[in-house]
This record gives structure tokens, C-alpha cells and sequence, in this order.
């Protein structure tokens, strides 16, 4: 084995032997609330799928939207392992994937045309385009026509969504203030980063589980019956 090779190896085993020490002191020294809130309403997005899927009617395109909900679920769970381990800009990354995913679908699901355009055409989804759709008075219009039990926040959940998916991307494009390699305590286990991980992540899953209380409010009733522990204020739809 070349000298490269090795420095390389040793550098892989430094950086594992830090992420294993960083996740057991999150582990140790954070309330495992925060874990078990963030788990169960991740699992939701998965169950949610399964409903949906049970669901009569769907049309060709919906179908393989379904998929998605299960995609949310595995990248909520990577995020908050990244996070756990310190690794907070690649967990906020993950984050804007899911904050994307999760758009996607409300936006996809009841627009085939884009759908098949992203998939098989490689038209690619601009968030801004698809909350503009979502946040338009023709959309809101068939909400109305379709649930009328929404309510009348939706302005707020569409800041909400802009902001985070602003902030997400300033670390993804790499913007300085989000650098963490200049930091003195860099990659290392900090409850200060970590209890504003915890605040992203639950106000992306809060974002995501109002929309779709609000386009698939049928399926909330099924969802809470199958997942108790998802607690009944989460999802109530905020359109």
C-alpha cells in the first residue's frame, strides 16, 4: 500500500473516531424527546404514503409519486444522524432535499403534466415556481373546492417554506457565514448547534405535514389512528 493510501486511511479513521465520539455525547447528553418527535413525525411521511397508496382511483402519475413519501423518511433520518455526529452542513443539505421532495408532491400530485415532464424529460422542479403554484389564488380555489375545513394560514406556511429553503440553500451554495471548516470547534458535538438543528427539522416537518393535511386531509383521520403518537395539533392543514 502506497504512503497516500495510508494517510488517506488514517485520515478516514481520525474523522470516524471524532463522528462516533460526537454522536455519543448527543446521545448521552440530549433529551431523547427531541429524537423520539422528530422520528415519529419522519415515520408519518412513510405512513402517509402507505395510506395513499390503499387509496382507490389514483391516477398513473400518483402512483409513482407514492414512492416519495418513503424518500422524505429515509433522508430525515440520515439528516438527524449527520446532525447527531456534528456534521451540520451536510444535515441541512438533506434538509433542503426534503423540503423539496416535500413540496414536490403536493405540487406534482394534482399536475401530471409536470410530473412526466420531470421525470422522463428532464424538466427540473424550481422550488420558487412551485411554491409561487402552491401560494396562487387558483390554487387556494381548489383547495376550497375540496376541503373546507382549511383554515386561513397558508400566507405564513409559504414564508415559512421560502425561509427555510433560503437558508438551506445558503449552505448548500456556499455562502462564507455557513463555512464550519474556520470554526476552533469545528465537527465537534455542541448543544447549542444541536438544539437549532432540532428547530429546523420540525419546522420542515411542520411545514410539510400542514400541506398535506390540507390536500390529503382524508387521509389524517387513517394516519393518526395508525401512528398514535403523532400528535393530532401536527397536521390539521393550513391552507
Amino acid at each position: 500500500m502506497s504512503n497516500n493510501n495510508s494517510q488517506n486511511i488514517i485520515i478516514l479513521k481520525k474523522m470516524e473516531s471524532k463522528l462516533s465520539a460526537n454522536l455519543k455525547q448527543c446521545l448521552e447528553k440530549e433529551d431523547l424527546e427531541n429524537f423520539n418527535d422528530v422520528e415519529v413525525k419522519a415515520r408519518a411521511f412513510a405512513v402517509l404514503g402507505q395510506i395513499l397508496n390503499e387509496s382507490e382511483g389514483l391516477s398513473p402519475h400518483q402512483k409513482e409519486i407514492i414512492p416519495t413519501f418513503d424518500e422524505i423518511f429515509s433522508d430525515i433520518i440520515i439528516s438527524l444522524y449527520f446532525a447527531a455526529c456534528s456534521l451540520d452542513n451536510p444535515a441541512q443539505i438533506i434538509l433542503r432535499r426534503v423540503l423539496e421532495l416535500g413540496v414536490a408532491i403536493v405540487y406534482l400530485w394534482d399536475y401530471p403534466i409536470a410530473f412526466w415532464g420531470w421525470k422522463n424529460h428532464d424538466k427540473d422542479l424550481k422550488f420558487n415556481e412551485m411554491i409561487e403554484y402552491l401560494a396562487s389564488d387558483t390554487y387556494k380555489t381548489f383547495i376550497q373546492s375540496i376541503n373546507q375545513n382549511h383554515n386561513n394560514e397558508y400566507g405564513l406556511l409559504i414564508q415559512d417554506a421560502r425561509n427555510s429553503y433560503r437558508r438551506f440553500s445558503n449552505t448548500l451554495h456556499g455562502k462564507i457565514v455557513t463555512f464550519e471548516s474556520t470554526l476552533t470547534d469545528r465537527f465537534t458535538y455542541n448543544s447549542e448547534d444541536w438544539h437549532s438543528y432540532i428547530s429546523l427539522v420540525k419546522k420542515v416537518q411542520e411545514v410539510l405535514l400542514n400541506m398535506y393535511g390540507t390536500r390529503f386531509y382524508e387521509c389524517f383521520t387513517e394516519l393518526y389512528q395508525r401512528l398514535p403518537s403523532l400528535s393530532r395539533s401536527d397536521g390539521e392543514g393550513a391552507l
